[in-house]
């Protein structure tokens, strides 16, 4: 196997072996596993089990895969979509202003900073910033864009290879990589070390399980998360670890990727603890029966989705996918004719030449489309189905050509 893979048997976040399995996906990928054609067939699968913890109702995987190797070549980046840049622009300006209101000398470290995106509008505004990202790759690019990284996996030791000034900081903001960490007690704890005690924010943006089962989203249970929160879970998390959290509405929906929940912890007894939320009532997410059906719904939606290609197939239609990102790898991973599928494309592919892991589609950049037409693209990076809908116009596509993943799940 080319990943070393080790099965855990207690919650991540409370330690209580009292854990229920409700899904099974099997033989699936990672996201980023993309392969060349001499190496078709070498790629890491294995099955991804969803657990509910009943003492702290975590949502939850119970394996951890040795990914050093794999995340120091992750090239993941969300590329030139402007949505994204206005998204992390309205972080920034959040952030610093409605907390810091102006402050100078407000230090940023992003953990999981990828390409450093997130951290330029921090630094236009006058912050510090540092990323920490284990990618040598993304790690250079950032270094172009002006943004300084240390290289590696933030564990409880990472305080100790900070830079001096940075062993104190304002701002510790992770974007969807809080549910890759394998740890999450580990690194609360390795938080509490930096962030100022007084008004230090800690900010994630997370995949939110309420809108995974609202749209059967089990492309987001992969090999590189750990837990799934809800606002509930998230509250619960920060007061079992000495936090609060302070806020969720950061930005409005509409300003937001296509399943983030962000929240905002501070340290208890900080200037900020007093805004503390402490209770999200969340009807049905504490039994069994409930993850039991949420489970039943993702199978149909499968079903749902292998009778679509088997249907537009059987009459004469071609399709292509659009987003070579987790959601496609992963829907596509659990279906048994994602192969009849055309190619995939991607606005900013890892590279050329590769092909999806476990289903073996090639991967090209979005000019593909023009190259070789198709009846019909299948959008999985439905977050920027606006910019993608413009793109694909201008490329001849019909609006009835057009369809999002959510659509044919249900």
């Amino acid at each position: 196997m080319k990943y070393k893979v080790h099965e855990l048997n207690v919650c991540r976040v409370c330690k209580s072996s009292d854990l229920y399995k409700f899904l099974k996906l099997d033989d699936m990928p990672f996201t980023d596993d993309f392969v060349k054609q001499g190496e078709i067939g070498t790629e890491f699968l294995y099955p991804i089990n969803i657990f509910y913890c009943k003492n702290c109702n975590t949502v939850q995987t119970q394996h951890d895969v040795a990914v050093d190797e794999y995340y120091e070549d992750y090239q993941y980046s969300v590329g030139a979509s402007t949505f994204a840049s206005n998204f992390m622009n309205g972080i920034a300006q959040k952030l610093y202003h409605d907390y810091f209101k102006g402050e100078e000398n407000i230090k940023v470290l992003e953990v999981g900073s990828g390409d450093g995106e997130q951290l330029v509008p921090f630094k236009e505004l006058g912050c510090k910033v540092l990323g920490y990202e284990p990618s040598s790759f993304l790690v250079e690019v950032a270094a172009g864009k002006g943004i300084p990284s240390v290289q590696g996996l933030f564990d409880e030791n990472a305080a100790d290879t900070l830079p001096e000034e940075f062993k104190q900081v304002s701002i510790i903001l992770l974007s969807y990589t809080f549910d890759h960490i394998p740890d999450p007690i580990g690194f609360l704890n390795a938080v509490k070390k930096i962030l100022n005690k007084k008004n230090g924010i800690l900010v994630i943006e997370n995949h939110d399980l309420e809108k995974i089962f609202e749209r059967q989203e089990y492309c987001l249970f992969e090999h590189e998360h750990s837990i799934y929160l809800t606002k509930a879970t998230a509250i619960s998390l920060a007061k079992r670890n000495g936090f609060e959290v302070v806020e969720f509405d950061v930005l409005p929906d509409e300003k937001r990727r296509a399943n983030s929940l962000i929240f905002v912890m501070t340290q208890q007894g900080s200037d900020f603890a007093p805004k503390a939320i402490n209770e999200y009532p969340l009807q049905d997410y504490n039994n069994t029966g409930f993850y039991d059906k949420e489970s039943e719904e993702i199978i149909k939606g499968i079903d749902n989705f292998e009778k679509y290609i088997d249907a537009a197939l059987a009459a004469g239609k071609t399709i292509a996918g659009y987003g070579a990102g987790g959601r496609g790898i992963m829907t596509l991973s659990a279906l048994k004719n994602a192969d009849k599928l055309q190619y995939i494309v991607d606005k900013k592919p890892k590279a050329s030449g590769v092909y999806a892991p476990k289903f073996h589609l090639p991967v090209y950049e979005i000019d593909q489309l023009e190259k070789q037409p198709v009846d019909e693209v299948i959008v999985f990076s439905f977050g920027y189905m606006k910019e993608i809908k413009e793109d694909l116009k201008n490329m001849g596509y019909k609006e009835n050509q057009i369809l999002s993943m959510l659509d044919i799940l249900k």
